[in-house]
């Protein structure tokens, strides 16, 4: 994929790092001293310049971009830079980073921002969810909300541990996405033996209640 980068602080030059590998990384950075030492650095094309410039996007190639990340240290600057690269350039998947947790509402598809990351609201909904001891953990929120991805760890005490997943009812509103065993992504089949430790991630609709249960027959 054609990945651009707008800002490359901790969150923009750590994307670029783990995302330069395999696929085509642009940044975009206007202080040109940590543009160029970002170029030294990493080894990737870096246009110095504004990203909310329609210019400079053109520059770096937005037109034929798969993924724009605006992680600039200012919300207006990213809500520029993420309208301009949905609506001027076609951008199909737009990310943003929200910094001032006040600007969060303005983070949607009317700017053309696809997913906002907004770091506070990830941690604090870390320590609630984890303060409960529950064993579903929402992880991530897409569509403005529309739908999330759900794990819900496998405990000795989880009904279905050491069963078959065709004996497992899931609910409905859930898709089961895939189970994590050990560094292994597990595709389920019907066969599939769920263990104590597992990760099962669901892809559902926001407040449904991804447990799983004896198979309904």
């Amino acid at each position: 994929m054609r990945i651009i980068i707008a800002g490359c602080g901790t969150l923009g030059r750590r994307v670029t790092t783990y995302t330069k590998e395999k696929h085509e990384v642009v940044v975009v950075e206007k202080d040109r001293e940590r543009a160029h030492s970002i170029a030294d650095e990493l080894g990737v094309q870096v246009i110095t310049g504004d990203a909310d410039e329609p210019s400079t996007l053109e520059e770096a190639g937005a037109d034929r971009a798969d993924v724009f990340l605006a992680a600039t240290g200012h919300d207006e600057d990213n809500l520029v830079a993420c309208l301009l690269a949905k609506n001027e350039f076609k951008v199909k998947k737009v990310i943003a980073a929200v910094r001032n947790p006040r600007n969060r509402w303005l983070y949607n598809r009317s700017w053309g921002v696809d997913v906002a990351i907004d770091s506070a609201q990830i941690v604090s909904r870390l320590i609630e969810e984890e303060a409960t001891l529950a064993d579903i953990v929402t992880l991530l929120s897409l569509r403005e909300g529309e739908v999330t991805v759900t794990a819900l760890t496998v405990s000795e005490e989880t009904w279905a541990a050491n069963r078959a997943m065709k004996e497992i009812d899931i609910p409905e509103g859930c898709v089961l996405a895939a189970i994590l065993h050990d560094s292994e992504i597990v595709v389920p089949t019907p066969e599939t033996v769920v263990k104590v430790g597992d990760v099962i991630l669901f892809i559902a609709r926001p407040g449904t209640e991804c447990k799983i249960s004896e198979e309904m027959v």
